[in-house]
């Protein structure tokens, strides 16, 4: 395309009014000029890779720099992208490097298990099922559980419950044995068991009480 028309695209806005356009048409207009077609991934996909990132490094204010890093890597490599592929897992898989780079660092620092509590608004993004069973304060424990679990455990458990994909698609993207997929998965799952007992209790007693058992 000759550098006239990839001037013409970088005038012309990507969005038509009322009409979203594809992952794969925006990625052609960012490499072929057109700076303001990357917006529109970021505002499609920030919200989902916030709630990836912090269930991997526990903390907001770390999970908000890292997907603003990613977006900035994301853009810089954008011309590397082959556009056959589906965009959001090229863009987690930059994420979840960069959060384990962060990690290693404030492990190097401190134990993630002793990191201060940034907080997190949990009306900003759906989680699932989680968030209907718990109030807000119920959230707040959930999360600062899943911030204690060991490294390893919470990123099996986040790409499980936050993203929803499937043990063997979790041990391709982790690079891990199915069996261990699972081991991990069990263990994440009787971690937050255990720190969350007494709220589980409270919320059985509560639908008993409700239902009249």
């Amino acid at each position: 395309m000759s550098k006239k028309n990839r001037e013409e695209i970088g005038t012309k806005p990507v969005l038509a009014s009322g009409e979203e356009i594809s992952d794969k048409k925006l990625i052609i207009a960012v490499q072929e000029g057109d700076k303001k077609a990357f917006s529109p991934l970021i505002r499609r996909y920030q919200k989902r890779l916030f709630r990836f990132i912090y269930g991997l490094v526990g903390s907001f204010d770390t999970a908000e720099d890292v997907v603003q890093e990613t977006f900035i890597k994301a853009y810089k490599a954008i011309e590397s992208f082959k556009t056959e592929y589906e965009f959001y897992p090229w863009l987690a898989t930059i994420a979840r490097n960069t959060a384990y780079n962060s990690i290693h660092r404030e492990e190097r620092k401190e134990s993630l298990n002793s990191l201060q509590e940034k907080g997190y608004d949990p009306a900003s993004t759906e989680l699932g099922p989680f968030d209907k069973l718990l109030d807000d304060e119920g959230q707040k424990r959930f999360y600062n559980a899943v911030k204690a679990m060991p490294v390893k455990y919470r990123a099996v458990f986040s790409l499980r419950h936050f993203e929803d994909m499937d043990y063997s698609a979790i041990a391709s993207y982790l690079k891990i044995p199915p069996g261990t997929v699972d081991s991990r998965l069990y263990r994440a799952r009787k971690f937050l068991l255990e720190e969350l007992k007494d709220l589980l209790m409270i919320v059985i007693f509560c639908f008993i009480m409700a239902n009249g058992f």
